[in-house]
């Protein structure tokens, strides 16, 4: 149940164009992008020699929870099609040895929702504000891997809820207990990487002691190597 595309604005775009049409869990995979963008409307590159997909998700609930499915059911996919092993970023960052090796956008259409995967396969560029690099393989191989491992683990988000899919993310999580500094556009706050939420909010704990949850945010470690990644 997909669609492969040689060119295409953006797997996003289309699918989000055509999402009236299509049943859920459809998905569209394009050879090259000339539109592709990530998180906070960042230039996402042609990325030809990668993997760009998109999948159609028309579910009930807490669906902004299909960022931590999707890094938790990719982590899978890249572990069995490239043989690499990578940790979570919050909030569904990937990276090997600290740099980052895709990038996941959740995008509404009207009741449904977009979920857009990049992942840096034959290359990674150089230009980015963040360290990025290529997990190697084949983007067909990789592509069959990820559909396979969004179906298990959204089949387990639908039948057992959020559970599941925080225990996982949190033991592949990267940073658990280290300082970090999250970006939150009007403010930047300090604190330790205390874990996930119940809701999935990153849960940061304050010089003063007290546990703040942080929904949206830029990451960034302070010092260590196993702080949360840049």
């Amino acid at each position: 149940m997909h669609t492969h595309l040689a060119e295409v604005g953006s797997t996003n775009d289309w699918l989000l164009a055509h999402a009236a049409d299509l049943p859920d869990g459809w998905w569209v995979r394009a050879d090259r992008q000339t539109a592709g963008r990530g998180r906070r409307g960042r230039v996402w590159h042609d990325g030809a020699g990668n993997l760009m997909a998109s999948v159609l998700v028309k579910a009930e609930g807490p669906v902004q929870q299909f960022s931590f499915v999707a890094a938790v059911a990719l982590r899978g996919a890249i572990a069995e099609a490239c043989g690499v092993e990578t940790r979570l970023k919050w909030p569904n960052d990937l990276l090997f040895d600290g740099a980052k090796v895709s990038g996941i956008l959740l995008e509404r259409a009207g009741d449904a929702l977009v979920v857009g995967i990049g992942v840096n396969v034959g290359w990674a560029p150089d230009d980015l504000e963040r360290p990025a690099v290529a997990v190697g393989g084949s983007v067909e191989v990789l592509f069959a891997a990820l559909a396979r491992h969004f179906a298990l683990w959204r089949g387990r988000w639908a039948m057992e809820g959020f559970a599941p899919v925080r225990a996982a993310w949190l033991a592949a999580a990267q940073g658990i207990g280290g300082r970090i500094e999250v970006r939150l556009g009007h403010e930047t706050l300090t604190g330790i990487f205390e874990g996930l939420g119940d809701d999935g909010a990153l849960l940061l704990r304050m010089g003063d002691g007290r546990v703040r949850p942080v929904h949206a945010g830029e990451v960034f470690a302070l010092g260590g190597r196993d702080a949360a990644g840049d």
